[in-house]
């Protein structure tokens, strides 16, 4: 353990010992004051929290990326609200269309409960192919350093509800051209 330094005692600690270290994956310097088992497997790994976050979604995509839905390198979860306060995307009307390789291929469906997890960094994004599109408008934009969406148009008929999705009775994990599968 040369390469962890520990963290002076502080109040918060009661007695713990908290390291600090320099994150194998990208050379930023971080500390494991996160709750358990985070805390523990940054350390273990020498990852910083970010890297052990997109290290530990590698897995789950690798076991779910035909069912997930991934728009320019962006994770989504269409949810199946249309009315009510709590909605994602302040309940605005995103229509998306899945495309190989997704176990929904070909099916297209409109939430007004969309939630985005965030852009994969590169290396997942050279990894694990795209799922899915936008349609009718929807976009992604970027506003200095502020992400920003436009939603669809509401100018023809709302696809199904997410709920309604049928997976294809194989869903493989493609990758894209010299990624990895697991």
């Amino acid at each position: 353990m040369t390469d962890l330094l520990q963290i002076e005692q502080q109040p918060w600690m009661r007695g713990e010992a908290y390291y600090r270290y320099t994150c194998t994956n990208c050379g930023e310097e971080t500390k494991d004051t996160y709750v358990e088992p985070v805390r523990t497997n940054m350390r273990n790994a020498r990852l910083c929290y970010t890297c052990n976050h997109w290290n530990d979604f590698d897995k789950q995509l690798a076991a779910e990326h035909g069912k997930m839905t991934i728009i320019a390198g962006a994770i989504y979860t269409p949810g199946n609200k249309t009315t009510g306060q709590f909605r994602g995307m302040a309940g605005r009307r995103f229509d998306i269309e899945y495309i190989e390789p997704s176990a929904y291929a070909g099916q297209r469906t409109t939430t007004f409960d969309l939630w985005t997890g965030g852009a994969m960094p590169d290396w997942l994004q050279g990894k694990y192919a795209d799922t899915a599109v936008f349609l009718n408008g929807a976009e992604r934009c970027q506003v200095g350093e502020t992400g920003c969406w436009n939603p669809s148009e509401n100018k023809t008929e709302p696809y199904p509800l997410p709920i309604k999705l049928v997976a294809k009775a194989t869903a493989s994990t493609p990758t894209r051209e010299g990624g990895e599968a697991a």
